[in-house]
């Protein structure tokens, strides 16, 4: 049985953020995985336990301004301290654990600057997998609503907002709705510089995109109402490794491995990355 732990590590400007991980008696491999907007790394525990229970050392860490990590609730001044987090991260890993495949895991948001990360600070490791990446919005947004954002940003660049986000849209499953209500560190905000951040680097996602050498794992929901499952398909169709795999959920809603063909998702996601196990 995995066990598990919970810490702490400095962001890129000692910002404390929350991490935990799910240990395996026999450790084979490392995962990173980030989350999405508004959730935060406890979300994942079914699937961290199910991988931990294959011989993965699950890393997961909550972004700041989300779960048990400091920050104003949604907060962010721009994307880039997403990813100067996530490097961070990640060395604390390496340093761990040198020896041991790394498969990076990004649900959503997670998943851009996942990809982003990787783009730009070209780390070494074995694989990319990543769940409803936002590579572009479901809903192309009105020209007045991004001009009031970057008011907004020069002059009140604190403000949070509704991140219209409705639980309706993440899953069919009433039983995960009902305790996406019940969950105190879920929120609903989001920044001006978080929601500019996201709009500046959906167009370099898909120019850099042939800087993804690894293999790459692309689990996409067929009734996406929150990101665009057309531009990840774009994305998809850039990464130049021939070992790449996308996997559309027709009927599942944006958190795939959270809607009724979870089973089938959390199995295409194990046969994806267990070949990258160690001895």
């Amino acid at each position: 049985m995995a066990q598990r732990f919970e810490g702490q590590f400095d962001g890129h400007d000692q910002t404390e953020l929350f991490f935990q991980t799910w240990t395996p008696e026999n450790v084979r491999g490392t995962f990173i995985l980030t989350h999405g907007l508004a959730e935060h790394s406890e979300c994942y525990h079914p699937l961290a336990k199910a991988l931990a229970d294959d011989g993965w050392l699950v890393y997961a860490w909550d972004m700041r301004g989300h779960g048990r990590s400091e920050g104003k609730r949604g907060y962010v001044r721009s994307l880039s301290q997403f990813i100067d987090d996530l490097e961070v991260f990640h060395k604390l890993v390496r340093t761990k654990h040198p020896q041991l495949n790394t498969v990076f895991f990004g649900h959503s948001l997670g998943g851009l600057i996942t990809t982003r990360y990787l783009e730009t600070r070209r780390p070494e490791y074995s694989a990319l997998c990543l769940s409803s990446p936002a590579a572009g919005l479901s809903v192309a947004v009105p020209k007045l609503k991004e001009k009031l954002a970057h008011i907004a940003n020069r002059w009140m660049p604190t403000l949070t907002m509704y991140n219209e986000i409705k639980y309706e849209d993440l899953t069919r499953d009433e039983s995960m709705i009902k305790s996406y209500r019940a969950d105190t560190l879920r929120h609903d905000k989001i920044s001006p510089g978080l929601f500019l951040g996201m709009v500046e680097h959906f167009p370099l996602l898909l120019e850099q995109a042939t800087e993804i050498k690894s293999p790459v794992l692309m689990q996409l929901s067929g009734e996406d109402r929150l990101v665009s499952t057309q531009a990840a398909r774009e994305l998809f169709e850039r990464f130049p490794n021939k070992k790449k795999e996308l996997v559309l959920y027709a009927e599942s809603y944006h958190e795939v491995f959270n809607d009724l063909d979870r089973d089938k998702a959390m199995a295409d996601l194990k046969k994806f990355v267990n070949p990258y196990l160690g001895a």
